[in-house]
């Protein structure tokens, strides 16, 4: 089942949120600030050197300084900033040659070799700093030996000092990993909370999440299965140029079974590449969102998903874990290979917008509750005040053609009269009958209400009408109860602004929308100024649909309304 949309889109460019989050530049004028920091204290620690030390060590700590003056002045212009790792190796290089420099007399400088690990580790990442670490423990290991051979005696130092870079430095590089995470885990969370309002609905909310993780994560694919209580389960999906749909049908129903299968409280992370462009290799790691411990629980189902998606590189993660079914989350990526920490801040953001999510269901089915109660009362209230005066008139004109004899002219009017009134008789009771069951499923009410409309249209105006409905078309009432009217502005529409003396009305299912065109003829040597239906577009937008008018060159007006399946 390989991925249908996005497939020949360009990959989407790496964004500032896309990128680590040392590439922010409250961080990186933070740490050029600190490089200023580091080379006042070696111009402190210098000056306390001795005489014939102390010109030297002057001099390399103004070239220091100078260098840090230069990256911070940049960072502070804002204009081009430097965000290579070869800054790191400066720092490094630099301060081996103060150590170098200051010989025996400060081990200062040694312990200076920790900011540049602090650098590279905030900036590039936890490897990129552990790599810092040891070449500043070798480069002052390297020094201390090269100094006591000259001197013809061997000190602890060659041990200690070099030792404590080398202990320590890991230790800085994962704090300074672990905080830069759990600062890009809340500045994510926090943006999306802003943006993502529980009462716009499940959908919105879930295009809102969805587009703004995949594109953070750099995603190809993104899938969100959202399966709440007291609702059937949801699957949207959103492609690497941000299209974002619901999806339906049979891959709908195969992509949820196998959502479905995945463990409801381990994170997963999927990779699958090719050794020498020709021999597959599979690695799926994962671990336990609760205990955070490795677990391979969820190997078989991952696979068995990537496998479905043709996944290169994959994160499965479940939330809202507190219902009978949970959600899931899956980003599927062909040019970026996701890895444990990838997984564990997304873990942590989506952790905080489950909520939202919840909320935003539970917001839905209470306000679907309080529509079927209103409609329910309202049917009651149509019952009592509208067919039964209906009825009075239905016996009025039937008592009314019965005294009227065959030859009578007013006869033909009078039962042309009676049947308007037992059609719309017989429309009332659909309605009401509907809306005092509380119904919302499926049906197909908008076709015959069309014909209805239709035919008393062409009655009343003599405008020729015809409505072909295309396929098997199950449109729920309330979708259906939001198309009615706008059928029936375009037609008064054509009545008052066309001479047009017939038109068509054509409803079909396309994709993911259901499609209303509304046809009329124009001539074709002066055809119509470009317009727009005001008031139709406005129905459309209240149901998230478009409307679109086409003025063909073969003497044909057609009016497009689209509207989502899902609205």
């Amino acid at each position: 089942m390989p991925r249908t949309d996005g497939e020949t889109g360009k990959p989407a460019a790496a964004t500032p949120a896309t990128t680590r989050a040392g590439n922010s530049p409250e961080l990186r004028r933070v740490l050029a600030n600190i490089r200023v920091l580091v080379a006042i204290v070696a111009a402190t620690e210098a000056v306390s050197l001795s005489a014939a030390t102390r010109p030297s060590m002057m001099l390399a700590v103004l070239g220091y300084a100078a260098w840090a003056g230069w990256l911070c002045w940049i960072e502070l212009n804002g204009n081009r900033p430097i965000r290579s790792m070869l800054t790191s190796w400066v720092d490094a290089i630099w301060i081996l040659l103060f150590a170098w420099l200051a010989g025996t007399q400060s081990s200062l400088y040694t312990l200076l070799l920790l900011f540049p690990v602090l650098f590279a580790a905030l900036s590039f990442g936890f490897v990129p700093g552990l790599v810092i670490s040891l070449f500043a423990a070798a480069g002052a290991g390297a020094e201390l030996l090269a100094r006591d051979i000259n001197l013809g005696k061997l000190s602890p130092e060659i041990i200690l000092q070099p030792l404590s870079i080398l202990i320590l430095g890991p230790l800085v590089a994962g704090l300074a990993r672990a905080g830069v995470q759990m600062n890009e885990q809340i500045s994510v969370a926090d943006r999306l909370l802003g943006a993502a309002d529980p009462r716009l609905g499940v959908k919105r909310v879930a295009e809102t999440l969805l587009r703004a993780v995949s594109r953070h994560f750099s995603a190809d694919l993104g899938l969100l299965l959202i399966w709440l209580p007291g609702s059937d389960a949801r699957l949207f999906r959103c492609d690497r140029n941000g299209r974002f749909v619901e999806l339906d049908g049979e891959l709908r129903s195969a992509l949820i079974d196998a959502l479905v299968r995945l463990p409801a409280d381990v994170v997963s992370v999927h990779h699958h590449a090719h050794v020498l462009g020709r021999f597959p290799l599979r690695y799926t790691s994962g671990f336990d969102l609760v205990s955070k411990t490795p677990t391979n629980a969820a190997r078989t189902a991952v696979q068995d998903l990537a496998e479905a998606l043709d996944a290169h590189s994959m994160i499965a993660i479940p939330i809202c874990r507190r219902g009978p079914h949970p959600c899931r989350l899956v980003l599927e990526s062909g040019h970026r290979r996701y890895r444990s920490h990838d997984a564990d801040l997304l873990a942590g953001i989506m952790d905080q917008l489950a909520p939202v999510l919840e909320n935003a269901g539970l917001l839905e089915r209470l306000a679907d509750e309080a529509m079927a109660t209103e409609r329910a009362r309202i049917g009651r209230d149509l019952h009592d005040n509208a067919i039964q005066p209906y009825l009075g008139l239905k016996y009025g004109i039937e008592a009314l053609a019965r005294k009227a004899d065959t030859d009578n002219p007013l006869r033909t009017d009078i039962l042309a009269l009676q049947e308007v009134a037992l059609d719309e008789l017989h429309t009332l009771r659909e309605l009401v009958s509907g809306m005092r069951n509380g119904a919302s499923g499926g049906d197909d009410a908008l076709c015959p209400a069309l014909q209805r409309q239709a035919k008393r249209f062409t009655e009343l105006f003599g405008i020729d009408v015809t409505v072909q409905c295309e396929g098997n078309l199950s449109i729920r009432r309330k979708l259906a109860a939001a198309i009615f009217p706008m059928v029936s502005e375009a037609l008064t529409n054509i009545r008052r602004h066309t001479p047009a003396q017939r038109a068509e009305i054509l409803v079909r299912a396309d994709g993911h929308d259901y499609v209303v065109e509304v046809r009329n003829p124009h001539d074709i040597d002066s055809p119509p100024e470009p317009f727009v239906p005001r008031s139709v577009v406005e129905r459309a937008d209240s149901v998230s649909g478009c409307v679109v008018v086409d003025i063909r060159h073969d003497g044909t007006t057609a009016l497009m309304i689209s509207i989502p399946k899902s609205t």
